[in-house]
């Protein structure tokens, strides 16, 4: 049993002042969703998160000016923004402006030394053919560069259709951990066998920890898969990966 504990850090928890924790194996960056940093503030950022969590690769997420269609743009939660119509940007098109986006976001995986970047795909992005296609097109252009594609969707794709395509393109897929209460299992997903498949763990109750119910169906579904990732999302992610941690030991 392989596992690999990891953290989605968010505007609000992302700078949190922490000692060092080598039990961090990966970093999912959702501050570059929203509001991308210049290079030479993502290499401090990116310099400050490794001390906090030396042996973690660190992931950013895709600029939503790529992903993101103008009615799901988060123009309230942002500053950053290229010029434009508004119908040029999201539903990872091909064009001048999502372009421009993805150099963006290239930028910040260079300063902060990444070699793979984490995609969210919004509503407006439907498991149809011109879904599926801007989705495949996107995947070969990053790999051709260099660059592994993690998907997290959202909207229409239900589980077993996303984790189907996801082995498909042999990308990574970030599925929620919980469906219906319990660890999200293999049949869950049509029974298919998703290589490199990873849960994000979001805490409940009004305190966002996990129980140690929670924690037996994660390790539960460790044992039963040779690879697992588990990504720890929202404010008790940090304390919330140590629980499990220390289950493992």
């Amino acid at each position: 049993m392989s596992v690999t504990l990891g953290l989605l850090l968010t505007q609000h928890n992302a700078r949190a002042r922490r000692d060092p924790d080598p039990r961090v194996g990966l970093v999912l960056l959702e501050r570059t969703l929203l509001d991308p940093p210049r290079a030479a503030a993502a290499k401090r950022w990116g310099d400050q998160i490794r001390r906090a969590f030396p042996a973690a690769e660190l992931i950013p997420y895709a600029w939503h000016l790529l992903s993101h269609g103008p009615d799901e743009r988060m123009a309230e939660r942002t500053t950053r923004t290229i010029a434009g119509p508004a119908h040029s940007f999201g539903g990872l098109q091909d064009n001048p402006q999502t372009r421009q986006a993805w150099e963006v976001t290239q930028l910040c995986m260079e300063a902060m030394g990444s070699t793979s970047v984490a995609v969210r795909t919004p509503p407006s992005l439907t498991p149809g053919a011109l879904g599926r296609a801007r989705f495949r097109a996107f995947v070969e252009a990053r790999r051709a560069e260099g660059t592994r594609v993690i998907w997290e969707s959202e909207g229409l794709w239900e589980a077993p259709v996303a984790a189907a395509f996801a082995s498909e393109l042999e990308v990574p897929l970030l599925l929620p951990a919980f469906a219906g209460g319990r660890a999200l299992r293999n049949e869950d997903l049509g029974g298919l066998a998703v290589p490199g498949a990873w849960l994000r763990v979001d805490g409940s109750g009004p305190r966002q920890g996990i129980h140690g119910g929670i924690i037996d169906d994660l390790l539960d579904h460790a044992d039963t898969a040779d690879q697992t990732v588990l990504v720890f999302a929202g404010p008790r992610a940090h304390n919330n990966l140590a629980l499990v941690a220390e289950a493992l030991l």
